[in-house]
C-alpha cells in the first residue's frame, strides 16, 4: 500500500485571481482533497468506514503551511503529489509538492491528527493512535 500518492488536477476559470493566477487559497483546497485521495489510497474509503471500524471521526488538520514557489493560470493541468513525511506520536505530516509537469508550484505540509469523538465531551475531539494497519503501510 501506498506511502505517497498523486493526485491530478485542472485548473479552472474560477480558481483564479482578477490577475488570471490561482488564487492561493486554492492550492490548500487541492492538497486538502489530496490528501483525502491518499487515505482512500490507502484503504479509507470514508470516514463512515473508520467511524465503523476504530471509532475515528476524520483526521483534522492541527498545522498546515505552504510556500509558494511559480504562478499558475486556467486551463492548466496540476499535479499533487503526497507523501507521510513524518510520524510523531499521535500526528503524522503529509508532505505536499504542487506541480505543472517538471515545474514546482507550491510545497505544503499538513499536521494531521486521527480523532474521536471526546467520551467526556462529544461536541469535542480527542486525538487517538494512528491505526497500525495504516502505521505499516506508511513505513
Amino acid at each position: 500500500m501506498p506511502r505517497s500518492h498523486t493526485s491530478s488536477f485542472r485548473i479552472e476559470f474560477g480558481d483564479c485571481d482578477p490577475a488570471q493566477i490561482v488564487f492561493y487559497p486554492n492550492f490548500f483546497k487541492w492538497m486538502d482533497i489530496a490528501a483525502l485521495h491518499f487515505f482512500n489510497a490507502c484503504g479509507i474509503e470514508s470516514w463512515r468506514q473508520t467511524k465503523a471500524d476504530w471509532g475515528i471521526i476524520g483526521a483534522p488538520l492541527v498545522g498546515a503551511s505552504a510556500r509558494f514557489v511559480s504562478s499558475a493560470t486556467y486551463p492548466e493541468p496540476i499535479e499533487v503529489d503526497t507523501t507521510v513525511a513524518e510520524i510523531s506520536g499521535k500526528a503524522f505530516v503529509l508532505k505536499h509538492v504542487i506541480r505543472r509537469g517538471d515545474t514546482v508550484l507550491v510545497e505544503g505540509e499538513e499536521k494531521r491528527i486521527f480523532a474521536i469523538e471526546d467520551p467526556a465531551n462529544p461536541k469535542r475531539i480527542k486525538a487517538v493512535a494512528i491505526p497500525e494497519s495504516l502505521l505499516v503501510q506508511w513505513q
